[in-house]
């Protein structure tokens, strides 16, 4: 079972249709509730009363011949998807979707999942007969992205498609869970009417805490609290329950013991509320008859669609002026800014907002997660992606829910909002603390840090870190290569300058130019206009250690005027950065004062002042490895010509059918495989004779992640391989892979196979990997698989190869 989101933010759940009474109730009960006209236009060859044996062929048997799914609001079926099996490869599918419920995107979302469902059976193709003035339903047809044959005859459409996801597909689908996503959230952050249940009149209740923080936050809706013993709270009329609330209730927050929750939880439904925040903890963070209240809370919310934040939340805040609230146990309320945060941990993430307060970081919004039952990060990402008054958003996490999605929304988002990330649980303890906190599993680091290289995200190791990156990217500071220089006036602080930008693999530019002690102001007025128009310049480090006590201040001023002059330099028309755009971070090593500062330059720049050197640097590379990822071309899930994932596919399935694994050992059977992905194994680079190397792709299956693509190479006439710096991580990437990923991935793992490898060998190697990457994609047995590819003067042949493959039950 599975829960979805329609495309008005309705939340309802999915899941095979059982041959029990209530499943063939609800089923008839829909068939004989639509319309007549919706009868005849989905089910035309059936007749107008459905027997029992009629539904329960149309139930069949789970998948293999046929199957239905039912989306449902835990009373009734609001829409099924049926397919039926035809011969070995192809199925026809039927819809049918209550009148009250049309223009959802229920339609869409029933043929994404039996079309994977039908996949996973091994049936290859879906066609369906739909009459020629049921537009509704050919409209969910060419929705869906899917490359169709239509042909028309005697006032029946007949439209037939392969089941394989495109690159349309796959961006429809992305489009249609962002935006009903979305809708399901705006109650959280758009309230017009909030209820504190438990509100206390005690001052020292967190009811009250959270209720005075409503009242201070200015909050621009109404806000009720709800206590059965109390007439009013904080000088505001009090209800005794949400059902005697006067209007209806956008949000409701509750903080109330466990052991009252189910009763608040029912009064929520019957006042159609449909977003609710539990801030109160004692659920799955504490045992298991907690984990079971937890499921049962959210099995009563998403029996009506609503959606839930927590339990053991510490709230959230939503800071646009057309709302200012703080349903949060956070004291103080952030400047409005454009900076979104979520957190796992709700005492950090409160930490987290503080420290925003103190340095000046505006927040657009903020969000503890708590237990994250239903609202996870996934979601609050695709809420900030559409959210127009966000532009980053930062994230505190422990542990993944559905990495996988993750990926695939990221990757999304850090091409036009930056993410920033602090990832927790990265060691052994950690980790094991993690579970104990959380009841989740931490993945391997390695693992992680792949994720976010393959996504762009921002890693940082702290959180002080997390907002030294962030006031450089809001500082308006443009894109900075990676050639540094330091101006300064105290050498010791430029050694420590120095050592940082190696470490982070960025580029000195020489010499350290250290303008002394005397004229500090006029110096550096003087100097950096210089050293901003030097084209073998991308970035400036600026140094300052004060000597009398007016030169901080004589400082700044001096250097906000050197960049104001360098702004008024005439356009460069050669494709040379501009020196006004090129980034500049300061050091001040003044005493008393350690946050991050700025040094406000006009209304669109401000340079970030830092205290200490490599603050600075690092964060400078970080921005920088951004912006580097953002320049390149993001690349694409290519439609591969000559591949045909379902023979290769096959050898797998055969296997399974006759010993329920897969051990595919022989070299025959490989190169099976191999010409049936279609790959071009042929080496025609002139020196390929040279080569002796070792190409080694490895597939691993993660329980988290799925399955992962790791590339190792050997050296020139078998010597040892490169040594790397101790900061250089693993070739590993995601399973699917883009072709950028391709490129990606040998870039990292390449050695000094020098320039015969940057020919025959990589196109070879960057055409399978992309083949093989797309077969573990298409081919869902595949949980684990290891190949060892030798490169040799003729071609590329598979050394062994072990897969060990598991039917996937996605029920």
């Amino acid at each position: 079972m599975a829960h979805v989101i329609l495309r008005d933010g309705h939340v309802a759940e999915l899941r095979k249709a059982k041959n029990t009474s209530q499943d063939r109730i609800w089923i008839r009960n829909l068939f004989e509730s639509v319309s007549e006209q919706s009868r005849s236009l989905h089910f035309s060859h059936t007749s107008h009363v459905f027997s029992d044996a009629a539904i329960e062929e149309m139930i069949g048997d789970g998948g293999q011949n046929a199957l239905t799914l039912m989306c449902t609001d835990g009373t009734r079926a609001l829409a099924i998807g049926n397919y039926r099996r035809l011969d070995e490869d192809r199925a026809e599918v039927t819809f049918l979707v209550s009148d009250d419920m049309q223009d959802r995107g229920l339609g869409s979302l029933l043929l994404e999942h039996l079309a994977e469902a039908a996949y996973l059976n091994g049936i290859k193709q879906f066609e369906a007969s739909v009459l020629t003035d049921n537009e509704r339903m050919m409209n969910v047809f060419r929705a869906s992205g899917f490359a169709m044959t239509i042909n028309q005859e005697s006032g029946v459409i007949h439209v037939m498609w392969p089941l394989r996801q495109n690159e349309r597909s796959r961006g429809l689908k992305e489009i249609r869970e962002r935006l009903a996503t979305s809708a399901s959230l705006h109650g959280f952050f758009h309230p017009k009417a909030v209820a504190v249940i438990g509100a206390s009149r005690a001052p020292e209740r967190l009811g009250h805490v959270l209720f005075r923080h409503i009242l201070n936050s200015d909050f621009r809706g109404t806000v009720y609290p709800v206590n059965p013993t109390a007439s009013s709270v904080a000088a505001v009329k009090a209800y005794p329950t949400l059902k005697d609330v006067p209007e209806s209730v956008d949000l409701a927050v509750i903080v109330v013991p466990a052991s009252q929750i189910l009763s608040v939880i029912d009064d929520c439904i019957d006042s159609g509320v449909k977003s609710v925040v539990i801030l109160s903890s004692g659920f799955s963070d504490t045992d298991t008859p907690g984990t079971e209240l937890e499921n049962e809370i959210l099995r009563r919310l998403r029996s009506v669609g609503a959606r839930l934040i927590g339990p053991n939340s510490l709230g959230l805040i939503q800071m646009d002026p057309e709302v200012r609230l703080n349903a949060s146990f956070a004291p103080q309320v952030p400047e409005h800014g454009r900076v979104a945060i979520a957190s796992h941990s709700g005492a950090l993430g409160i930490t987290i907002l503080d420290y925003a307060t103190r340095i000046g970081v505006g927040v657009s919004s903020f969000v503890s997660l708590g237990n994250r039952s239903d609202v996870s990060g996934n979601d609050l990402l695709q809420y900030w992606e559409s959210d127009p008054s966000t532009d980053m958003i930062l994230l505190y996490l422990e542990t993944f829910g559905n990495p996988r999605k993750f990926t695939r929304i990221t990757r999304r988002i850090t091409r036009n909002k930056p993410i920033l990330a602090v990832k927790s649980a990265r060691t052994p303890v950690s980790v094991n603390v993690a579970k104990s906190r959380t009841v989740a599993v931490a993945a391997e680091d390695a693992t992680v840090e792949a994720m976010f290289r393959q996504t762009g995200i921002i890693r940082v190791e702290t959180l002080q870190e997390l907002f030294d990156v962030a006031v450089l990217l809001r500082s308006g500071d443009g894109h900075s290569g990676r050639r540094v220089a330091i101006v300064t006036n105290t050498a010791g602080g430029a050694v420590m300058a120095v050592d940082r930008l190696l470490r982070e693999g960025l580029e000195f530019v020489s010499p350290v130019i250290n303008i002394g002690f005397e004229s500090l102001a006029e110096s550096y007025r003087t100097v950096l206009p210089q050293v901003l128009r030097d084209e073998a310049v991308d970035a400036v480090v600026v140094l300052f250690t004060p000597v009398g006590p007016s030169d901080e201040e004589a400082v700044r001023v001096a250097i906000s005027a050197a960049l104001c002059e360098v702004a008024n330099d005439a356009p460069r028309s050669d494709g040379v950065r501009h020196p006004y755009e090129k980034a500049v971070v300061a050091n001040f090593l003044t005493t008393g004062d350690y946050r991050v500062r700025y040094l406000e330059v006009d209304a669109e720049r401000s340079i970030p002042i830092y205290p200490f050197p490599e603050q600075a640097v690092r964060a400078l590379a970080k921005v920088t490895a951004y912006h580097e990822y953002r320049d390149r071309d993001p690349g694409y899930i290519p439609d591969l010509q000559r591949i045909n994932t379902d023979l290769a596919r096959a050898v797998v399935r055969k296997r399974l059918s006759a010993q329920g694994s897969a051990q595919i050992t022989d070299e025959e059977t490989m190169h099976r495989i191999v010409d049936a992905l279609g790959a071009d194994l042929r080496l025609d680079h002139p020196v390929a004779t040279e080569i002796t190397a070792q190409v080694e792709i490895r597939i691993k299956f993660d329980p988290q992640f799925g399955p992962l693509m790791r590339l190792d190479m050997g050296d020139v006439d078998g010597g040892a391989k490169l040594q790397v710096p101790d900061l250089a991580l693993p070739a590993v990437r995601l399973i699917p892979l883009t072709d950028a990923d391709a490129r990606g991935i040998w870039r990292e793992a390449k050695s000094t196979l020098a320039a015969a490898v940057d020919g025959g060998v990589r196109s070879s190697v960057l055409d399978f990997i992309l083949r093989l990457s797309q077969w573990i994609e298409d081919a869902p047995e595949v949980t684990q698989a290891l190949f060892t590819l030798g490169v040799t003067t003729e071609s590329l042949y598979l050394l062994n190869s072990f897969v060990e493959a598991n039917r996937v039950d996605v029920s």
